[in-house]
């Protein structure tokens, strides 16, 4: 066979046909991708968020321990738990000061149900940010409510965790006024 005659039989071979739907299709797979490409950015950007919180915490923490350690090398170390003289709460002090707790974490924990399926798919960055607070609160909480296992009596810690509820409160109140808005 010549090139002659493989450029003829390769002429009567193409054919055209009409596709109304080949550039829609190809648009949408396009637009598809690149929407799956932004929520891949917003995820990493969130990760990176919470990656920064979490070494927030982390080095918060470590610092804690830290200044805990060097005092008890000085041999200024606090005792595990204060001598009944030398309470700053009395035990019926602490049991009112519990009950009022338990009353503030019941009302907070309902305004935490109210925000709980806003803050679990976030609609603006706004939101997502404020989610992001309530992890590092709660940590805060985590990590305060463990030293007051440590020391029951000892009224600045109870002062600092009445501090961070408040906070959480406010964060509360926020996602929900910002639910409100978006809405």
């Amino acid at each position: 066979m010549t090139d002659d005659e493989l450029s003829e039989a390769a002429r009567s071979l193409h054919r055209e046909w009409h596709s109304p739907h080949l550039w829609p299709a190809i648009a949408t797979e396009i637009a598809r991708i690149e929407r799956a490409e932004r929520r891949a950015h917003v995820l990493r950007r969130r990760w990176q968020r919470f990656a920064a919180a979490a070494m927030l915490v982390l080095a918060v923490g470590a610092s804690v321990l830290l200044v805990r350690d060097r005092s008890s090398r000085d041999g200024r170390a606090t005792p595990p738990i204060a001598r009944a003289g030398d309470r700053l709460l009395s035990d019926e002090a602490l049991s009112e000061v519990e009950r009022a707790e338990a009353q503030y974490v019941a009302a907070i924990e309902g305004l935490a149900k109210k925000a709980g399926a806003i803050t679990d798919t976030p609609a603006s960055p706004v939101l997502a940010n404020l989610r992001e607070r309530l992890l590092v609160i709660d940590s805060a909480i985590a990590d305060c409510r463990a030293e007051i296992e440590r020391n029951r009596f000892n009224a600045h810690l109870r002062r600092q965790l009445l501090s961070i509820y408040q906070e959480k409160r406010r964060t509360l109140e926020q996602i929900l006024e910002q639910e409100q808005h978006v809405s």
